[in-house]
């Protein structure tokens, strides 16, 4: 099974999905995703020649070729990691496809075959899309009206946009009708923002948080927490935003609210600061979504002291990624992988799932793109039902194909998508 063409794509969504397209010389194609950054396709085409003929099979030396190659631009972490995933994903596709098995069996085979999945929410309907380099923007595609318009302000806004308007009150009664919805389409798991923009905010960088603030956000929790009741569980995310002592009164304040966990409270780059919130933290805290490696992660949980471990599989790869499921089970340690990707993404981190012992649950971020179902071909019905994905033991590889038609419908026009002349 010889590589003969590596191909990408890149669909503008919620976020930049970047799909790797990997052929062969027996023409099975194999399927996997980036997490986004910007440049990434120049990266993976800048890989490509080191890959041309070589067996598709070796995966792990190839891997390891193309983290050698790529090591003084980030052996780490980074965008070389990512560009690597994706490839790495594409050729276990093609490999499962090769010996006509589903994807979970070349990592010892499966725990389970119903994966539990958690929805990412907001306290608003519509898509936010963030760029490459996490600016806001409206997807070329969607037009700007309505409530469409209203929730991309509020995204901004959320995302270092339009500071000055950030003083409009929070609306408990949008976050609570938001988290019934999503218990409504069957999910058992929710996550919302923590960081979210507000009239008590001092000053945006010093990572402090006033009192009124940490109020204001454990009446979020407490709201989403009655509308959802007790038999949904609830988790936070603080994307890396205060210091370790607001992260532990924050902590303090939405305990009573029972928290699945709290994430990503401290910068990613402070293990020191992260082990002063974990060990005063009375909820869970999770992290490692901007970590790539096992022996950053043995850190996390050695020196950090995390209870949850959330790897991205778009950043590690997948055969990294069990290795770190496999070192956070030796510590009894739970997994829930942070997961922004299409349904390529999704499904190949969904099959390494299968194979977790520890795992907890798995993201979904795409809940308001309205064409995320669309992009997968050889799957009867919705993906996601009632909050699961259900992998299918007859179907091999991912057990999905890129619905090649609508991805270049929603295509960015800046990149180059497969063969096709954009």
């Amino acid at each position: 099974m010889k590589i003969s063409d590596i191909q990408t794509a890149v669909i503008e969504a919620n976020y930049d999905w970047t799909i790797v397209k990997v052929i062969t010389d027996e023409d099975i194609i194999g399927y996997g995703e980036c997490f986004f950054a910007p440049g990434l396709t120049k990266v993976i085409h800048e890989l490509k020649p080191l890959l041309i003929g070589e067996d598709g099979r070796d995966i792990d030396r190839l891997r390891l070729l193309m983290r050698e190659a790529g090591a003084t631009s980030g052996a780490g972490g980074g965008i070389i990691l990512h560009a690597i995933a994706g490839i790495e994903t594409a050729l276990w596709d093609a490999y499962a496809k090769w010996l006509d098995v589903p994807l979970f069996r070349l990592f010892g085979g499966a725990f389970r075959k119903r994966i539990r999945i958690y929805a990412d929410c907001h306290a608003s309907e519509g898509l936010a899309s963030l760029s490459s380099i996490c600016t806001p923007r409206i997807p070329w595609w969607m037009s700007r009206s309505g409530e469409t318009e209203n929730f991309y302000e509020i995204h901004f806004r959320a995302h270092g946009g339009l500071k000055e308007e950030a003083q409009e009150p929070v609306n408990l009664q949008a976050y609570a009708e938001r988290a019934k919805r999503v218990k409504e389409m069957g999910y058992t798991a929710l996550k919302f923002d923590a960081d979210i923009p507000n009239a008590y905010m001092r000053d945006e960088f010093n990572r402090c948080l006033d009192k009124l603030e940490v109020n204001l956000i454990a009446s979020v929790v407490e709201a989403v927490r009655k509308a959802v009741g007790d038999d949904v569980d609830i988790a936070i995310d603080c994307h890396w935003r205060f210091s370790p002592e607001s992260a532990i009164r924050l902590a303090e304040a939405v305990y009573p609210f029972n928290l699945l966990w709290l994430e990503d409270p401290t910068p990613p780059d402070s293990i020191d600061a992260l082990a002063q919130v974990t060990r005063r933290s009375p909820v869970p805290i999770a992290t490692g979504e901007n970590h790539y490696t096992r022996q950053q992660f043995y850190d996390l949980i050695v020196r950090g002291g995390i209870q949850i471990a959330a790897p991205d599989f778009q950043k590690t790869g997948l055969l990294e990624g069990k290795r770190i499921a496999d070192l956070a089970e030796t510590f009894v340690i739970p997994v829930a992988p942070h997961n922004i990707s299409s349904p390529i993404g999704t499904m190949a981190s969904a099959h390494l799932c299968a194979t977790i012992p520890n795992f907890l649950a798995l993201e979904h971020h795409g809940i308001d793109v309205p064409f995320w179902e669309e992009l997968a071909l050889g799957w009867d019905g919705p993906i996601i039902r009632d909050g699961y994905i259900e992998l299918d033991e007859e179907k091999p590889g991912i057990g999905i194909e890129l619905n090649e038609d609508a991805a270049y419908r929603y295509r960015r026009k800046d990149e180059p998508f497969f063969d096709r002349l954009v």
